[in-house]
């Protein structure tokens, strides 16, 4: 037993090692990168601009998305296309009766799924193929943005810029929807530091703009065959690669929104497990970012089983120290950045829970289908 114990040990040792040196090395670059992140200088362009949003039973969330929509003070022409995704609530009257109000609003009702694509990337074709406009700017229906949101997006782009992620905080105050701020807050900033040194990662569908002559070059969502990837993921991936085109984040807060939190421990789980299955292939789209996402779920999963076989190493001690101490300092970042400091006062809860929440997300999003809504 003791010699089984030691080689148990010894193999953890070994694990926490080789996930611990290039998790770091990816996290020193991150703070790296955002250290030097500078708001752009906001450009004179106004380029025709289109808003899509695929919304499912989103009835109770649509009145005050289309207020804040219908509030946008972007001065070039633009317009609001929303597409209604076979929901069973009143989604489609909602929509409707407010496109019949404000002609630059149009409605559009699915009411079949598509045997070509999945639901929300369907959706979002459909709204695209209701536009001539040379910019898309895609957002959810939970989410609240500014009247100058539009005009701080668009002032991201000049010549070289193909798609320009946003940033997106969780709002209310409960140290539930405060957990969910922080953890995604950890997401945009891995994404925001790797983009500052030209690598397109990902971004969220609640916050993305993208030029529609670069949505064509990639072959829209059709080019994603096994649609196995989010459609944010995917044209982040798709469109930060082509020769000549850069993806850019945008730190001007007046481009910023707020997203509604999963209100459950159940809605939590299954859009992480959503979001986890972007990994999927992941070692052949962007080996790069796969090693990263290897090494995280390696360390934290070495250190779940250090804690359970009730031994502590200075080994263990050291690495979880380091660990420590570069994600809080990331963290701090990006909230300084984002004016939200207090947030911070959820980090000890959000790294105890790292090392069982990564395996556990890490696992279930290679397994079973995982449907957008």
């Amino acid at each position: 037993i003791f010699y089984t114990l030691k080689s148990m040990l010894l193999f953890i040792g070994f694990l926490l090692i080789l996930g611990a040196i290039p998790y770091f090395t990816f996290v020193v670059i991150m703070i790296l990168g955002l250290r030097k992140a500078r708001p752009t200088t906001p450009s004179n362009n106004l380029p025709r601009v289109a808003v899509i949003v695929a919304a499912r039973d989103e009835a109770h969330n649509l009145p005050d998305l289309l207020d804040d929509l219908l509030a946008q003070k972007y001065e070039g022409e633009h317009s609001f296309i929303i597409a209604d995704d076979r929901s069973l609530d009143d989604t489609w009257s909602i929509i409707h009766k407010f496109s019949k109000a404000h002609p630059q609003f149009t409605a559009i009702r699915i009411v079949e799924e598509s045997s070509e694509m999945t639901g929300k990337k369907n959706a979002l074709t459909q709204c695209i193929k209701n536009t001539t406009a040379s910019i898309l700017i895609e957002t959810d229906a939970d989410c609240r943005m500014g009247p100058d949101w539009i005009s701080s997006i668009v002032s991201e782009f000049d010549e070289d810029t193909g798609i320009v992620v946003g940033f997106s905080s969780v709002r209310d105050r409960s140290i539930f929807a405060v957990y969910q701020a922080l953890d995604f807050l950890g997401i945009m900033m891995t994404n925001a530091g790797m983009m500052q040194h030209g690598k397109a990662w990902s971004g969220s569908g609640q916050n993305l703009a993208f030029k529609r002559i670069h949505f064509t070059a990639i072959g829209g969502f059709n080019g994603d065959p096994n649609q196995s990837i989010g459609d944010d993921f995917y044209l982040v991936q798709k469109i930060g690669k082509l020769r000549g085109v850069r993806a850019k984040f945008s730190w001007n807060p007046k481009s910023f929104v707020t997203t509604a939190p999963a209100d459950s421990l159940g809605a939590f789980y299954r859009q992480r497990k959503r979001w986890a299955s972007d990994s999927r292939g992941l070692h052949r789209k962007d080996p790069l970012f796969f090693v990263f996402l290897a090494s995280a779920f390696v360390l934290n999963t070495s250190i779940l089983l250090q804690l359970l076989s009730l031994q502590v190493s200075p080994l263990f001690l050291l690495i979880v120290v380091l660990k420590f101490c570069l994600e809080i300092t990331i963290l701090l970042i990006g909230l300084q950045k984002m004016n939200r400091l207090a947030d911070i006062g959820v980090f000890l809860l959000w790294f105890m829970f790292q090392p069982l929440y990564i395996p556990v997300m890490g696992i279930s999003g290679l397994i079973g289908k995982v449907p957008w809504k």
